[in-house]
């Protein structure tokens, strides 16, 4: 008698048809990396706004107290520019204007990872005695 193949063609068969899934991973593998890295990357510019925003409300808050000065506020901005976006924030500038009763703070940077500008701005109604 001679030995039959039929259980060797099966296996073969089986071992052909995995395949599809590792071309699957093949395709999927760049678009999940690209998700990823993506995310991180807008995430770190969401940080960087939030940064600038964060030193132009502390730069309103320092020159809107009495007497008003926009070196005052200037410096604020720059202090916590300084302190907190070391790396996060590039090329800033700081820019405080005085119109009338308000006080209003500008922050421009870029972020490393996204080219692109950052822009904030922060205004506050100047203090008065009563």
């Amino acid at each position: 008698m001679m030995p039959t193949t039929r259980g060797h063609r099966h296996r073969c068969q089986d071992e052909r048809g995995s395949g599809g899934l590792s071309l699957a991973w093949v395709l999927l593998t760049p678009v999940l990396l690209a998700l990823i890295f993506g995310g991180i990357a807008v995430a770190f510019r969401m940080y960087g706004e939030n940064l600038a925003l964060d030193a132009a409300n502390a730069g309103a808050r320092a020159a809107a107290v009495l007497p008003v000065s926009s070196d005052r506020g200037r410096q604020a901005a720059q202090e916590f520019l300084d302190q907190n976006a070391a790396g996060t924030l590039t090329d800033t500038t700081v820019t405080v204007e005085l119109s009338g009763e308000n006080v209003v703070v500008s922050i421009t940077g870029h972020t490393p990872i996204l080219p692109g500008t950052v822009s904030r701005q922060s205004s506050l109604v100047v203090e008065r005695l009563p």
